[in-house]
């Protein structure tokens, strides 16, 4: 038996936590916390104690399959690439490069990522979707506007904090305070707050596990975030609390926001938040006075309304108290690559085209998924005709499920590569077996910003991959030579990969990363693979960022894009309230331990400790409604309506109901565990066409909806 030094990888899950496993026989057999770890320092979750039982699942997907009068059966890799190959390629000759798609989902790594966008771009289209467009490219939005780069991405100091205002993120269950932040002792990092005199105030209708362990908990009306910040950002320049030394010397804007916050009275604040005038003042007085704090958002506030403006209010919320680039603030982590050069880099030859319906911007490498639908089920020439989906699962994601099962039986090749055969399988005309991160190794480059400092860590190969299974860069390879597409979108990668190839040697994943790595000045590949708990590159240097840092033309942070500021008055005229046919709101968060994202329905001993989802409201709609604990509900929007379990619960708001996302398993796909306890899909009830007007985000935050109790149920 050997053990191996490595990290836990099940889906983009924030931590990657440090992870001792054992082999032997060429199988994973068993896993402990990596104590050593300089990271995460023991710490793994309920998740990353099964590692070994989904890289071993005799239900994973392992020989490629195509469908056939019997449904999808085996088939040949090399007939398999062939046939991909040549129908993408009659596709877009027929019907132009923007009707092949690709999209990437949470379980893509550095490489497949970097492999999806390449491969659609290699056609000339700009429909590289991506899962970031359904909860994150907001952010995007708001620092390419402020910070001149959408990859500038700030994560909160929380080790040194005085205060932490954390809205719609449950970082003690997610492990993290922003996306892929690497903070395994999330919990332990907040109650040094308050161990330190300072404050951690929570803000969600929901009374989640981090509300347990904060010092106070603000129970606000879903989609109205926007109003709370706003409201506080007036309190703090009408009372001269900002920092008027950084606003001075690094700030433009604040003008147009003095002016701005004028169309927002606090009395009308506390109406539409459900928070009172009084709290909301002494919210702000407490985050400006504090010696370092920090304003952060997650998942209940960036698939909400207005979520671009949100975003924009807590950057400059961040911004105007002077906690931007400062021990206990925001900061940014230069990481151990400079991640926003490597990306620019890597899409030089793609086609930067806004997306067809809604002329949204391309954020994060790809155009908004809710316009994927629309785009399918089109008339027109240029529509969607051939997807090709990488560790993703569209039809549990995407809002609108209706509509996205029409879309996905419209189209005229739908390829899926997974390590399991995912519920979108069931619409699919291949399924390509993908490798685990196991059997091939690599370097998650593309996080190097979210560690907590410049750090570098190699995930070795522990074993051969299972079954006919392959790494992307094989299978993307493959599928490019048969579309007759340059590799990487890169015609010199593409003829050098060719060249090895013929040589004998084998153009292999460590190519690649010598490639991406080329000419950055970091450790040498060799040196970090033997160095087992990654190799640390120092520490953060706060006032980097503003000083040299900043991309903006004048170096400058820009408060007040004009776009926003045109945008806020709107939002504030029109808040987003339940009405009479509509008199509960809907949220889609309240994620578990045992949960991530749908592959992980298909570990059984996460399955069973799960079982499934269920509707979440107060009991005091319940009475209202003649609902008891444990009946089924019908819950109603605009754009369908399911029936499910209700649950009745004091830690929910009065006239919010939650349902947990990423459950519906009820496509036939040969796999049982998943369907053990299949749930329900709560996308159903989300419009793809309520999107952020900036970036193209759905809503499933916030949905206006109704519940009526099912007789007998």
């Amino acid at each position: 038996m050997e053990t191996h030094r490595t990290t836990c990888k099940v889906g983009a899950c924030e931590p990657f936590c440090g992870i001792e496993v054992d082999v032997e026989d060429g199988r994973l057999i068993s896993v402990r916390p990596d104590r050593e770890h300089p990271i995460t320092k023991g710490y793994v979750c309920i998740k990353g104690m099964r590692v070994p039982d989904y890289v071993n699942d005799p239900e994973r997907l392992l020989r490629p399959l195509r469908r056939g009068a019997a449904g999808l059966e085996p088939v040949s890799w090399s007939e398999a690439t062939r046939d991909i190959g040549a129908r993408l390629r009659a596709i877009r000759d027929a019907h132009g490069p923007r009707a092949i798609a690709t999209y990437w989902g949470n379980a893509a790594d550095s490489i497949a990522i970097t492999l999806a966008n390449t491969f659609c771009h290699a056609f000339g289209s700009p429909n590289s979707f991506n899962v970031l467009s359904l909860e994150y490219t907001d952010r995007g939005a708001v620092a390419e506007r402020v910070l001149g780069n959408e990859n500038l991405i700030l994560q909160p100091d929380a080790a040194r904090s005085r205060f932490a205002l954390l809205l719609g993120t449950n970082p003690v269950v997610t492990q993290g305070m922003t996306l892929l932040q690497r903070q395994p002792d999330v919990g332990g990092a907040l109650r040094g707050i308050s161990k330190r005199g300072g404050r951690v105030v929570v803000v969600d209708p929901r009374r989640t596990e981090t509300v347990r362990i904060a010092d106070e908990h603000v129970p606000i009306r879903p989609g109205t975030d926007l109003f709370l910040l706003v409201a506080m950002i007036r309190r703090i320049l009408d009372s001269g609390r900002f920092d008027r030394e950084l606003v001075r010397r690094q700030a433009s804007g604040l003008d147009a926001w003095q002016e701005a916050v004028r169309d927002l009275d606090p009395e009308r604040a506390a109406e539409v938040t459900g928070i009172e005038r009084e709290r909301i003042e002494a919210l702000a007085d407490a985050f400006a006075e504090a010696d370092g704090a920090f304003a952060t958002t997650r998942v209940g506030v960036q698939t909400s309304h207005n979520t671009t403006l949100t975003e924009w209010s807590v950057m400059t919320l961040n911004a105007i108290t002077g906690n931007i680039d400062r021990p206990g603030g925001v900061y940014f982590n230069p990481g151990a690559f400079d991640v926003p050069s490597l990306i620019e880099r890597f899409s030089r030859r793609r086609n930067p085209a806004t997306s067809r319906v809604g002329d949204y911007p391309q954020i994060f490498g790809g155009p908004p998924c809710p316009v994927f639908a629309d785009d399918v089920l089109s008339d027109d020439p240029e529509r969607i005709r051939a997807l090709v989906v990488v560790a993703g699962n569209p039809v549990i994601t995407f809002p609108h499920t209706a509509r996205v099962e029409a879309a996905l039986e419209r189209l005229e090749l739908l390829v899926c590569i997974d390590i399991y055969p995912s519920d979108t399988c069931a619409f699919a005309d291949y399924a390509l077996p993908a490798a685990t991160l196991y059997e091939k190794g690599g370097l998650h480059f593309l996080t190097s910003n979210f560690e907590p400092r410049p750090y570098l860590e190699w995930k070795p190969k522990l074993i051969e991959p299972r079954g006919e299974a392959r790494p992307e860069w094989q299978i993307f390879r493959e599928l490019s030579r048969a579309a007759g597409v340059p590799f990487l979108n890169d015609p010199w990668v593409d003829r050098l990969s060719r060249w090895i190839d013929r040589l004998g040697i084998g153009f292999g994943e460590e190519f690649l990363y010598r490639f991406l790595l080329l000419g950055l000045g970091k450790p040498g590949l060799g040196r970090l693979k033997r160095s087992p708990g990654g190799i640390e590159l120092g520490e953060i240097r706060f006032g980097q960022l503003l000083e040299r840092g900043l991309r903006t033309p004048d170096g400058r942070l820009q408060l007040a894009p004009r776009e926003f500021v045109e945008a806020l008055g709107d939002a504030l005229a029109a808040p987003p309230l339940p009405d009479d046919r509509f008199p509960f709101l809907l949220i889609s968060g309240a994620r578990r331990l045992a949960s991530y994202n749908s592959w992980t329905h298909h570990i059984p001993a996460l399955m069973d400790k799960l079982e499934g989802n269920w509707a979440t409201l107060n009991p005091q709609d319940a009475a209202r409604l003649g609902i008891e604990e444990g009946q089924t509900v019908r819950i109603s929007s605009s754009s369908g309506a399911l029936e499910i379990e209700a649950r009745l619960s004091d830690d929910m708001r009065p006239g919010v109901v939650s349902v947990h996302q990423f459950w519906g398993h009820r496509y036939e796909t040969g796999t049982t565990t998943s369907r053990r306890h299949p749930g329900v899909n709560v996308n159903l009830l989300h419009d793809d066409r309520v999107r952020d007007r900036f970036s193209g985000m759905p809503v499933y935050n916030g949905t206006p909806c109704r519940i009526d109790p099912v007789s007998g149920g």
